[in-house]
């Protein structure tokens, strides 16, 4: 809020010599956020209205005599009116409908929702396919529309946590309601990132914008969140079990200001977990990293990071045990140039190392492992009210180093994956998204040694994917959105994922908001040896009904239907979460969540929050 004091005063104060009254004021969601782009109307009695918009800060100036008060209108959110007082600055609260502003569940969700597991959350975003197993490694996979298998690429806090022995983004170690923002992306973008990225990505942060904890106490989980600290330097602590498993993380973040724009941030974080549910096989896992960045919007938007991580589990128990650790090291620069059409370029190399060990009597399987992924991308993008256009391309240079055998087998490629996403006429009531873009899936260490004896080609799958989504909007309470894509797979596997999905978000008061999707996917792609995936004859349908109701005293209702699959087959569920304010930053709530077949109930204590 001083920011907004410091932009009203200097809106208040005249230029010398200014003869023209001047009305200025700001636009503010209900959580103090500026509202770009709303639609101001002065009203000046019986003479002709005003009209302007709130710019990037929410801020909005007219120079006229008689305006007696003002009119904010703005999509997503409910109007509202101020009066026009004399020498004082207007500031205008609307109230901001969060559900069709975004497609993915808002950080006020994910503190509300009953859902142990940041990925059940997550899968509530229209057309996201998730995959759960009682198996305790990987655990559940989330992937954009079902276009891979094994999953989406987990960028957790800045990192990468990418499991490339076994070939998955594990969730399994993420503490219950730890993370504070996340949303999942689209595949368009694979580019940017190359192995993993072809069914999307997941970027989650466990710091949020206000000190919060949650404790549950009572019931089937027992949870403790602890924050603190400010924006600038903050810490983070979460842990989670129940009688099936146990997860706890620790988490450090501190960002700076060299002077000139500049901003250097730094982050480490380090996890574990243990799961333990009677009729599979045991389970025990680590995963560490830090990570820094660097930014420098004088010098052609300048950015540079590094990140760190290490990870390790075993499955099993005694002599059968099924044991892995991998770790990695990241540099990335790039620059940006501003403007409308802008253009941008990039350059990365990750280097990964990583061991399996599987004794078992029948087949063991010992494997030890090297890649070095180096990436160079540029592209453009052009946007305006209505279009916002990205093309780019990515090339990489792909070199392995391992074997099974004792011997060292080195295996190369070199691939480039162009990618074009464009967004027609997304300030309008009908809007367009158009995707044409190629991604790939990289053999993991296992795959690419374990069961072959002499090794010399890399043994990829390339990714071409084709989408389209159509969406109609009123601009006020109502969201639908229809979608297609087609992905077809050629290389180490070939196939076609096609998927077909149909949304609606309608805001039907302010206090209440219905959200609904369904989509069925088609899956032609054998999986690798190593991957459990769903089985791809079955064309799985998977599909989500969320009520939310929030009463004036500060009440939260939610209670969701869904269908998503467990170990390949559907899994019918419903789940819902009750909560409400005690005194001034201290809430009670209570969730009951169908996970697993199994039905748990969490009653405790938020402090913060909202």
């Amino acid at each position: 809020m001083c920011a907004t004091a410091l932009v009203m005063t200097t809106l208040v104060a005249p230029p010398a010599g200014a003869q023209t009254p001047l009305v200025v004021g700001a636009v503010r969601d209900q959580r103090g956020v500026a509202v770009a782009g709303a639609a101001v109307v002065g009203n000046r009695g019986n003479q002709a209205p005003l009209y302007t918009t709130t710019d990037t800060l929410g801020t909005f100036a007219l120079a006229a005599s008689g305006v007696v008060s003002v009119l904010v209108t703005c999509r997503y959110c409910g109007p509202a009116t101020a009066t026009v007082r004399q020498g004082e600055p207007v500031v205008v609260i609307v109230e901001r409908y969060d559900a069709l502003a975004s497609d993915s569940p808002s950080p006020g969700d994910l503190e509300s929702l009953p859902y142990a597991h940041v990925e059940s959350a997550l899968a509530l975003r229209p057309f996201s396919l998730l995959q759960q197993s009682v198996d305790p490694y990987p655990g559940s996979r989330l992937s954009d529309r079902g276009l891979s298998p094994s999953g989406s690429l987990l960028l957790d806090d800045g990192a990468a946590n990418y499991d490339i022995v076994n070939g998955s983004s594990p969730y399994e170690l993420v503490p219950a309601q730890f993370e504070r923002n996340a949303a999942l992306g689209d595949a368009s973008n694979a580019y940017l990132y190359g192995d993993q990225a072809g069914g999307g990505t997941v970027t989650a942060n466990p710091f949020g914008s206000d000190a919060n904890w949650q404790v549950a106490t009572l019931g089937s989980d027992a949870i403790a969140r602890g924050q603190v600290g400010t924006d600038d330097l903050g810490a983070v602590l979460g842990s989670f079990s129940n009688d099936e498993e146990s997860r706890q993380r620790a988490d450090l973040s501190a960002s700076f200001s060299p002077g000139a724009g500049q901003s250097l941030a730094v982050a480490a974080g380090s996890e574990q977990g243990r799961a333990f549910t009677p009729g599979t096989s045991p389970y025990a896992g680590s995963f560490s990293f830090a990570d820094a960045s660097f930014a420098d919007p004088q010098l052609a938007n300048l950015y540079v990071s590094a990140v760190l991580d290490r990870g390790n589990y075993v499955v099993g128990a005694g002599a059968n045990a099924s044991t892995a650790a991998w770790s990695d090291s990241g540099f990335n620069i790039g620059v940006r140039s501003a403007g409308p059409v802008s253009a941008f370029a990039d350059l990365g190399i990750r280097s990964s190392t990583g061991f399996y060990s599987q004794p078992g009597s029948y087949y063991p399987v010992f494997v030890g492992a090297d890649l070095t992924q180096t990436r160079a991308d540029a592209g453009v993008n052009a946007s305006g009210r209505d279009y916002n256009v990205t093309a780019g391309v990515g090339t990489f240079w792909i070199d392995y180093a391992g074997g099974a055998t004792g011997v060292s087998q080195p295996a190369r490629a070199t691939l480039a994956l162009p990618s074009i996403q464009a967004q027609l006429f997304p300030n309008q009531r009908w809007s367009i998204d158009l995707q044409d873009s190629g991604s790939f899936t990289l053999p993991t260490f296992v795959d690419e040694y374990a069961y072959s004896e002499v090794v010399n080609a890399v043994e990829y799958d390339r990714n071409a994917l084709l989408a389209e989504a159509l969406t109609y909007t009123d601009q006020a309470r109502l969201r639908v959105s229809l979608e297609q894509a087609t992905q077809r797979v050629a290389g180490a596997s070939s196939g076609t994922i096609t998927s077909t999905g149909l949304s609606a978000t309608w805001q039907v008061t302010p206090s209440l908001v219905l959200r609904a999707w369904t989509m069925h996917v088609t899956d032609t792609v054998p999986a690798y040896e190593e991957t459990t995936a769903y089985d791809g004859n079955m064309a799985p349908t998977v599909n989500a009904f969320w009520l939310t109701y929030k009463l004036n005293g500060g009440i939260r209702l939610d209670t969701i239907y869904r269908r998503d699959l467990l170990d390949g087959g559907p899994f019918y569920h419903v789940d819902a979460d009750l909560s409400g304010p005690i005194a001034n930053w201290v809430r009670w709530y209570s969730g009951v969540e169908d996970r697993m077949q199994r039905t748990f109930l969490d009653v405790g204590l938020r402090f913060g929050g909202q």
